[in-house]
């Protein structure tokens, strides 16, 4: 034995003691507990940060690692960057998590969920239709739940909110219900095709499972509704189909609300009486769980919460109710505390969310008495940000990580995937001209190639040559690319356009536009350089979340000049640049940022941003001397340094600010003369 093992066995014997959930073998008595982080792709799939947080909590040296809120269904996300287990395309990137969360020393678990009328989905599914009869509760609960947040995000929280709400209005019929269960079913089969050591299903937090059990939230009298053995009708049918279609000894947890704190909610009686239905339907543990998104905002909600083991009574009711092995949760902040629970027989395994989140070391640290633990503050910062769809951050993080975190979230909307706009044969000759500006870049990290998608446009002008231009152009790209690239062609009268076809004919240019690049969810939209066509220079700010190239003819395309504000913005381009710029041969990238401060600030933020970004930490940073007009400053160095290529953000201000100071991107766009503009945004 090791002398951390040996201190560990000394300090935390029972912490540390191994124990067996069905047939499988947990190292230690701490599981790392399902924490939903709002930071899958927007399809569903598993993302490389998922797979580096997954590992890294692995590595924390829990036993049992559980990842958080797999949604069975389309129709069950809670957010738009929900993990997905609806299709079997998502099961190569769930093997991939898997893979790394057991070969970093942890068992597996991945949590099956519906979230029910909380789906963000045009019909949520709900047990039963709102009803009226807890208006005055709901009115104080969306209160609370806005209150929660600052002013400035409340009406859009409310706006989004109503408009949910008033989708609650039809129950689930039999066939849904049906359809559900089949979801849950197929969803864990595809879990242990991924390789994942059990799965645990979701009856908390006011999901679907949570809902069906509840008079708060199931007002049915007859079928799935009624008294508790009604009302658990649905989840442990879900639980059967789910067993049915397992190996026998495949472990099968359920995650269990013991308080609702909401008028007619679960209280801990019904708990326990539904725990013991659990144990006659052989499910593994028990991990224990109260609230929900209905009630956690209150007061006295937030007030219980914020106490140390706040769950310990129930739990030790819930466990020596069914004895079988049961997680506590709930401010379990330190070591001593944990040890305390398991060694007095309140709960078999100690359950670490946000204390793990805030500091993936508290394991390790729990067998090092000199080392202290960073603890969780109980800000809520971590729900906020999953709440306003920004991916899970926590305060306590250090700068660095927190900033790259953040980064690697709005990376997610951020596609490689390309569209070429063509509009006249002088784009097609813009287009050859500049190949290698755009075939340099790659998206390693999502795998995506520089092929691109071209949309011809109707000409504006009467541009004889273009009928001509675009035959060869097209026999072109096809043998440069491949011919599988996707073609729209809205500038004949017979569309030859894949998918629904687009005639720009019967429909405005901007609505062709802004309909392929959302069928086709192209984050890079490149066009030609035309001060003729005032439509161009509109597609610069209208589209968000990608990067738009106004392409021109300057031979020294691969001298690129990337100006920077040195705001958290200036990551998106330092992150663009990174993909292929930077490492691309025949390229140079000269970083530049215009004082308005003290160097030696800039200095210190740039090593900041370079580090968050992943630059190499000798990348230079060019310093201009505080100029009253940075648009003249950033042009002089563009045409005296003799770069054909500028690429830069958006300004990193917002709301009035933006509206007041004005845009320094147009500003230089106005000012270019034949080099190529690139915006981030």
């Amino acid at each position: 034995m090791s002398h951390e093992n040996k201190q560990k066995s000394i300090d935390h014997p029972f912490l540390f003691s191994p124990m067996k959930l069905g047939m499988v073998q947990l190292k230690n008595r701490l599981v790392s507990l399902p924490v939903h982080t709002g930071n899958a792709y927007p399809d569903g799939r598993v993302s490389s940060w998922l797979v580096d947080f997954y590992t890294m909590l692995a590595r924390s040296g829990a036993g049992m690692v559980v990842v958080a809120n797999a949604a069975v269904s389309s129709d069950g996300v809670v957010s738009r960057y929900n993990l997905r287990v609806d299709n079997d395309a998502f099961i190569h990137g769930l093997s991939e998590l898997a893979s790394a969360i057991k070969d970093n020393g942890a068992i597996a678990c991945l949590q099956l969920n519906h979230a029910g009328r909380f789906g963000k989905t045009t019909r949520p599914l709900l047990p039963s239709p709102l009803s009226y009869e807890h208006f005055s509760f709901n009115v104080e609960s969306l209160k609370g739940f806005m209150e929660f947040f600052p002013f400035e995000k409340r009406f859009s929280l409310t706006r989004e909110f109503l408009h949910q709400a008033k989708n609650w209005r039809h129950a689930m019929d039999y066939e849904d219900c049906n359809r559900v269960i089949d979801d849950f079913s197929n969803a864990a089969q595809r879990a242990f095709q991924a390789g994942f050591d059990m799965v645990e299903l979701h009856g908390a937090n006011g999901y679907l499972l949570c809902q069906y059990l509840s008079t708060f939230t199931n007002k049915l009298t007859s079928g799935f509704g009624g008294d508790l053995n009604a009302r658990s009708t649905f989840p442990l049918a879900v639980i059967q189909a789910v067993k049915q279609h397992l190996p026998h000894d495949f472990p099968v947890g359920f995650r269990l609300i013991l308080k609702e704190w909401v008028p007619g909610g679960v209280d801990l009686y019904e708990a326990l009486a539904f725990a013991k239905l659990l144990k006659q339907k052989g499910i593994a543990y028990l991990s224990a769980s109260a609230g929900t998104f209905n009630s956690i905002f209150s007061r006295h909600a937030l007030e219980g919460m914020g106490k140390i083991a706040y769950l310990s009574d129930d739990v030790k009711a819930l466990r020596d109710s069914v004895n079988i092995p049961v997680i506590i949760s709930g401010r379990i902040t330190t070591p001593s505390v944990a040890e305390k629970l398991i060694r007095d027989g309140t709960a078999d395994l100690i359950g670490l969310g946000r204390p793990l989140l805030c500091d993936p070391g508290w394991v390790k640290k729990a067998g090092d008495s000199t080392r202290k633990i960073t603890q969780c503050i109980n800000c809520n910062r971590c729900l906020k940000r999953v709440i306003l769809e920004k991916g899970i951050c926590c305060a306590r993080w250090p700068k660095l990580i927190y900033d790259r975190t953040d980064l690697a979230h709005k990376l997610l909307t951020r596609t490689c995937k390309t569209l070429w706009l063509i509009a006249n044969s002088g784009d097609m000759q813009t287009f050859k001209q500049c190949l290698p500006l755009l075939t340099s870049h790659t998206d390693r990290q999502t795998r995506c190639s520089y092929r691109p998608a071209m949309l011809f446009l109707r000409p504006e002008n009467n541009d004889t040559f273009f009928d001509d231009a675009k035959k060869n152009f097209i026999r072109w790209a096809q043998d440069t690319f491949g011919s599988s690239i996707d073609i729209y062609d809205t500038s004949v009268q017979y569309d030859t356009s894949p998918g629904d076809g687009l005639k720009e004919s019967t429909s405005g240019r901007k609505d062709i536009i802004d309909s392929i690049i959302s069928r086709g969810s192209y984050g890079r939209i490149f066009l030609g350089s035309n001060v003729i066509d005032p439509w161009r220079k509109k597609m610069l700010y209208r589209e968000g979340r990608t990067v738009v190239a106004f392409l021109n003819s300057n031979e020294n395309r691969k001298k690129i000049l990337a100006p920077v504000d040195l705001s958290d913005a200036s990551l998106l381009v330092m992150s663009f640049l990174k993909g292929g710029y930077l490492a691309a041969e025949g390229f140079s990238v000269r970083f530049i940022h215009v004082l308005n401060g003290s160097p030696h600030v800039a200095r210190s933020r740039w090593r900041h941003l370079k580090a968050a970004a992943g630059l190499d930490w000798n990348t230079p940073l060019q310093l201009l001397g505080p100029e009253s007009n940075v648009v003249s400053a950033l042009t002089e160095t563009v045409n005296s340094g003799q770069y054909g290529t500028v690429v830069m953000g958006k300004r990193g201000l917002s709301g009035i600010k933006r509206l007041l100071l004005g845009s320094v991107s147009s500003g230089v766009l106005s000012l270019l003369t034949d080099q190529s503009l690139f915006l981030v945004d």
